[in-house]
């Protein structure tokens, strides 16, 4: 499947909205997510993400600042977590400086995001709604025990959600 057909994906957007990230208890509790992994990398920014069509909402996060923050989300276009749901897999960018396909993208040029690792959020029924990632602003190698890092924090998001979905 190309880009444009996993964004556009009728079942996956259906799950992505049967993420109602919008409750301030699951926000909080995501942030929190985020704020362990960032700690636990080492990385300025952590992000939990829901990748829509043509936009990437932040359903938490860590370390998020300026207009980015206020706004919660990006253009489907420049985030790196559209390429992690699109594979469905893990996704690295080491240094995005370095990559034609990242060079040019605003986060990196004006937000100064230089290395970025993320890993799909999967539904019980295997829909990839979004990603969790970590972000930093120095290019960086990113080992096996950082990817597993983020899948288990991943595992741990997919719990909340659907703890809370349950509840709702």
């Amino acid at each position: 499947m190309d880009e444009a057909s996993v964004l556009t994906d009728r079942a996956r957007l259906e799950a992505v909205a049967a993420w109602e990230g919008s409750q301030p208890e699951l926000k909080r509790r995501l942030d929190e997510v985020a704020a362990r992994t960032a700690e636990r990398l080492g990385f300025p920014l952590s992000l939990v993400s829901l990748v829509l069509d043509a936009s990437t909402v932040f359903a938490g996060s860590h370390g998020l600042v300026g207009w980015v923050a206020e706004v919660g989300g990006v253009p489907a276009e420049w985030s790196f977590c559209t390429t992690t749901v699109v594979e469905g897999s893990p996704y690295v960018v080491p240094d995005a400086d370095a990559e034609d396909h990242h060079r040019d993208n605003p986060v990196v040029t004006e937000g100064g995001v230089r290395s970025y690792a993320g890993v799909p959020l999967r539904t019980r029924e295997g829909q990839v709604v979004g990603a969790h990632c970590v972000l930093g602003v120095e290019p960086h190698e990113f080992g096996p025990g950082e990817i597993a890092e983020l899948e288990r924090a991943a595992a741990e998001i997919v719990a909340i959600v659907e703890e809370h979905r349950a509840r709702a």
